[in-house]
């Protein structure tokens, strides 16, 4: 067991917001520059590029999980991941049947890609993949575990598209396995991480969560965060 450095919460150029720099090949490749050895790519409602982020990270070398950050129906981001390809594609599913479909306005929002291993584009997303979806914070939460995934409200010290700035309070009963912080770190009675939230690639890294981990794998991540048999959160850093 032993230290390992990791940045959750990385956008490609499926997000409108990120540079059309950021594919899957120059995410991977950056992040081994930064010295991370656990990555995720989480882009807004859509797992459609973590297939070639994966395979491209094991050739490499870096570890890559499935992830999303889903916009609830309360415009509340939550980092969502999952332990496999059937997993995700069940949860991808899910986010088509709650999608809005509103067109994209790709010169006021930016390009939406879905790219192959040569940086081709093979599909080009036409409906605005951050607007809210009809599902509940909740019933993303239900669904996300029910799958047996990692579910993480992102940048909760933010003004906007936060669970705090939405709601202004974290829901009782609502099951949390962490919180994502990008600011000066406060009290709360969950596990904290941060990541880059990265939108280009020179932001890869910019923060990122130690963890002690058997090995830089979903299982591992998960019992880190709950504390299990000497996994553990080791250091926040900005």
């Amino acid at each position: 067991m032993r230290p390992y450095k990791a940045d959750i919460h990385i956008h490609s150029v499926l997000s409108p917001c990120a540079s059309l720099d950021m594919s899957p090949a120059t995410i991977i490749s950056r992040a081994m520059a930064r010295g991370l050895e656990l990555i995720a790519v989480s882009d807004h409602n859509s797992t459609r590029n973590c297939d070639l982020a994966v395979s491209l990270g094991e050739e490499a070398g870096i570890s890559v999980l499935r992830a999303v950050e889903v916009t609830t129906a309360e415009e509340v981001h939550c980092l969502s991941l999952f332990p496999d390809d059937i997993t995700a594609h069940h949860f991808q599913e899910f986010l088509e049947t709650k999608m809005q479909h509103i067109v994209n306005d790709t010169k006021k929002f930016g390009f939406q890609l879905v790219l192959d291993r040569d940086e081709n584009i093979v599909d080009e997303v036409e409906y605005f993949l951050p607007a809210a979806l009809t599902a509940s914070l909740e019933e993303v939460e239900e669904k996300v575990h029910s799958l047996g995934g990692i579910f993480i409200p992102a940048h909760i010290d933010r003004p906007s598209f936060s669970i705090t700035s939405q709601l202004g309070f974290m829901p009782p009963d609502l099951s949390v396995d962490a919180v994502e912080m990008t600011g000066k770190i406060t009290e709360v009675q969950y596990p904290v991480i941060r990541n880059s939230d990265a939108h280009y690639p020179e932001h890869i890294g910019r923060r990122f969560t130690t963890y002690m981990l058997e090995a830089p794998t979903f299982s591992e991540l998960f019992m880190a965060l709950k504390g299990v048999n000497e996994r553990k959160i080791i250091s926040v850093l900005p």
